[in-house]
């Protein structure tokens, strides 16, 4: 079930951008050092259960705020913003070829605020408007940019308070396409999600499928707040709710930054 699809290598091609910005990507900032990142025992900062994080909910009876923010219309094409201190997020693609990554403000789901492709191997850095609440999924334009909602796969959350503190989390509540890990550039040493692969081997009633046909494993959660017992449960045995969250209910996934600034790490996966 790893080896990739026609449709997704076909989809991935068609969906690169080639035109819509002739804007180089900034100067590729430095590789993280994944295992020493990952060395850092977990109770050698603090985790929260939410903190201060702005999650969305997509639950039938859930909270629809939107903290006075206008969806997009049209969304924001980066190669890579510059790196000036502020508040920000960068995205290290260790995959081995070209990836995209869709920023969506909460429970604006149609449309990316915006998005960027990574070369292999490489980082770039996206900076946020002060207030933003969000998440960023790994896609592709074919599907991501066609104006419905794609919520199946796993979620790098974010937000930030009126202080300028970040928080974030890796999410598997709306499915799991693949890991993600995410640490603080506080110099904490916080961190948390995952790098290990766990898309093959689930037990059956663990799989969805994506528009591109590749299968990933299902949201936990239903809308009307229900849990999908086998999806969760593997979840829990492959990564555990210290480090992600499986549902609502489970760990305390929640890192914060006192200086607004996150790195991300996004291991092959099934866009």
């Amino acid at each position: 079930m790893r080896a990739i699809s026609f449709l997704s290598l076909l989809g991935a091609a068609i969906a690169l951008p080639t035109t819509e910005s002739s804007r180089a990507a900034p100067t590729n900032s430095t590789v993280p050092d994944i295992n020493a990142i990952k060395a850092v025992s977990q109770d050698q900062f603090t985790s929260y259960q939410t903190g201060g994080l702005e999650r969305q909910s997509i639950k039938s009876d859930g909270a629809k705020s939107k903290r006075a923010w206008t969806c997009s219309t049209s969304p924001i094409l980066t190669w890579g913003d510059s790196d000036t201190g502020g508040k920000g997020v960068t995205i290290t693609n260790a995959d081995t070829d070209w990836r995209g990554f869709y920023i969506y403000h909460n429970n604006c789901d149609t449309v990316p605020w915006k998005y960027i492709w990574v070369g292999a191997n490489q980082t770039q850095f996206v900076s946020f408007p002060d207030g933003f609440e969000g998440r960023i999924q790994r896609g592709v334009d074919q599907y991501m940019l066609n104006g419905q909602a794609q919520w199946l796969g796993s979620w790098y959350e974010v937000s930030w308070d009126g202080n300028g503190v970040g928080w974030s989390d890796v999410s598997l509540i709306r499915g799991c396409d693949g890991g993600v890990l995410t640490w603080s550039l506080d110099n904490s040493g916080a961190w948390k999600g995952f790098t290990q692969w766990i898309l093959d081997g689930a037990p059956t009633g663990a799989y969805d499928m994506k528009n591109d046909a590749q299968w990933v494993i299902k949201a936990t959660e239903a809308l009307d707040g229900s849990i999908n017992t086998i999806p969760r449960d593997w979840d829990l045995r492959q990564v555990g709710s210290d480090y992600v969250y499986v549902d609502d209910s489970h760990g305390s996934p929640v890192i914060a930054s006192s200086n607004g600034r996150f790195g991300t790490y996004w291991p092959a996966g099934r866009a």
